[in-house]
């Protein structure tokens, strides 16, 4: 399993990022620093969010003071699977819960 990491980062109006990673995944991350809460409170300085980078080594988004969110964690999010082995898995079990045709009950 490859790891998720990010490429590139881009800060946008209300705390939000364009990213995209290194699968191509790419689109908008909501920060949402005042729901996080703690360190992440820091962000809600436009200055301090609007200096995010991508962090060569580890492919993730990280700001001044320490702050940085977890590339597989914001991916699961964007995408809403916890990984690209579970997804064929998930799929499957949607498929057996989908209800079968059966004969309409009349009162």
């Amino acid at each position: 399993m490859s790891m998720n990491r990010i490429v590139t980062a881009k800060p946008l109006p209300g705390y939000r990022l364009k990213v995209v990673f290194n699968d191509g995944l790419n689109g908008i991350f909501d920060v949402r620093p005042e729901r996080r809460g703690g360190v992440f409170l820091k962000l809600l300085d436009k200055k301090t969010f609007n200096a995010v980078t991508v962090n060569p080594d580890f492919g993730c988004v990280e700001w001044p003071g320490g702050v940085d969110l977890c590339p597989d964690a914001m991916h699961q999010a964007m995408t809403g699977s916890e990984s690209e082995k579970e997804r064929p898995l998930a799929a499957a079990l949607h498929e057996e819960a989908k209800p079968a045709n059966k004969p309409s009950r009349k009162r």
